[in-house]
């Protein structure tokens, strides 16, 4: 887990997923009604964490700094140290993340993004900052020492790796994040096979972002009021990053994925993690320009990252039509992906989002148009005139360019901001 998208991973929490480690016949306690006692449990909890480090230095062949320290925590510590009330500015992003998916279909009406923090916080199994690890004494089970140290050499993989840039656009992020989070995951897995544990977890010891709040509320499937569709773009770094990563090391073994982590080699857009072939090959986002609403009263909100334009990239897209189309066909349409640039505005009480999309080719163009077109009327978006579409409020429109390979899409609560004469 991200505390920031700049520099390093600052703190990483891990939740148990009840239901699928249930499935997988896993026996995790999460809630015990005679706690051990708490002197043999840090004996025990120091004991797989010495062991850990040595486990992971071997793998790895790296050396970890020498002041890494383990830590207990309840789950109330846990959440008086973390479960701190949101800023200004933490809801200001949540207001803006649920007008653009709630624009999109890609949650209803009813949904909200504001997920309970302290909930979310009492599931984790460790979180570490900086050099320093803590589990969480009701959750952590140090007797379960092979899934115990695989959970705490997931965590010393966040502190080993290197340095990260910080993201600029949402796109990216999630890239980086599926190359860190799949990277750890990948590095449990990989311990649990080389102790006579065939069966890979598939990553589900997740880690979460205190910094994400408003793209990432609870990412745990035991949170049944979370959208499933927020669900899968919050696992993407989990699941579609460790895939990533495997792919890496079945090629190189840990050449290719340590080399990650430079400059020149990091995975820069979900498409490459989806498809490590553009990865391989260094293809990159195509730029595409957004174009502004001719009104001047209209101001731009930016990003997360602070910056004015935004990039949500062949994943996000992917999710988007998932949500109501069969899932081959929402992957093949979201493949043709070669950039995009979103802008949010607002107008007093109004929003606006103008996002355009590049594609690799006219005919991917016109299947991506075709495709949201379907999805809306699956909506039931009551249609207002020639391709515009209503519904909560909220009006939008989609035109494909042949010529320029692309599509635009404009969403507002003003009827009048989505004509396209009206932007250049």
């Amino acid at each position: 887990m991200l505390i920031s998208s700049d520099v390093k991973q600052k703190i990483v929490g891990v939740t148990t997923l009840f239901v699928i480690f249930a499935i997988l016949g896993t026996v995790f306690i999460l809630e015990r009604s005679q706690p051990p006692n708490l002197a043999a449990y840090e004996r025990q909890s120091q004991k797989i964490f010495e062991s850990a480090k040595e486990q992971f230095e071997h793998m790895r062949n790296v050396t970890l700094p020498p002041d890494i320290k383990l830590s207990i925590y309840t789950k109330q510590q846990a959440i008086d140290r973390w479960g701190k009330e949101r800023s200004e500015l933490d809801i200001a992003n949540i207001r803006r993340q649920e007008n653009i998916y709630k624009g999109l279909f890609l949650i209803v009406e009813e949904d909200s993004l504001s997920g309970n923090t302290d909930e979310w916080i009492s599931n984790w199994m460790a979180v570490s900052v900086g050099n320093e690890i803590y589990v969480i004494y009701e959750n952590f089970q140090p007797w379960d020492i092979l899934n115990a140290e695989a959970t705490l050499i997931h965590e010393l993989t966040h502190i080993w790796q290197p340095s990260l840039p910080a993201p600029t656009n949402y796109d990216t992020d999630r890239a980086y994040t599926a190359l860190i989070e799949g990277d750890a995951s990948y590095m449990s897995d990989h311990y649990r096979v080389r102790h006579g544990n065939n069966t890979s977890f598939g990553g589900l010891n997740y880690n979460h972002s205190l910094s994400d709040f408003t793209d990432n509320p609870q990412m745990s499937l035991v949170y049944t009021s979370i959208p499933n569709s927020i669900t899968e773009l919050n696992i993407f770094p989990y699941i579609k990053g460790k895939t990533f990563v495997s792919t890496l090391v079945n090629d190189d073994c840990w050449n290719k994925l340590n080399r990650c982590y430079t400059p020149e080699y990091m995975p820069s857009t979900t498409a490459q993690i989806l498809h490590p072939d553009k990865y391989f090959t260094g293809e990159t986002a195509k730029p595409t320009h957004t174009p502004k609403p001719n009104d001047d009263n209209w101001t731009i909100i930016p990003n997360k990252y602070g910056y004015h334009s935004d990039t949500y990239g062949e994943h996000f897209i992917y999710v988007i039509l998932g949500r109501w189309l069969n899932d081959t066909q929402a992957q093949e349409t979201a493949t043709g992906w070669s950039g995009d640039s979103f802008t949010y505005y607002e107008k007093n009480q109004d929003f606006l989002f103008v996002w355009n999309i590049t594609w690799n080719s006219k005919q991917d163009a016109a299947e991506f148009n075709q495709a949201f077109t379907t999805m809306l009327n699956f909506t039931q978006a009551n249609v207002q005139g020639n391709n515009i579409w209503f519904t909560n409020s909220r009006y939008l429109t989609i035109t494909c360019n042949p010529n320029t390979q692309s599509t635009l899409i404009l969403c507002s609560t003003d009827p009048t901001a989505i004509n396209p004469t009206f932007f250049t």
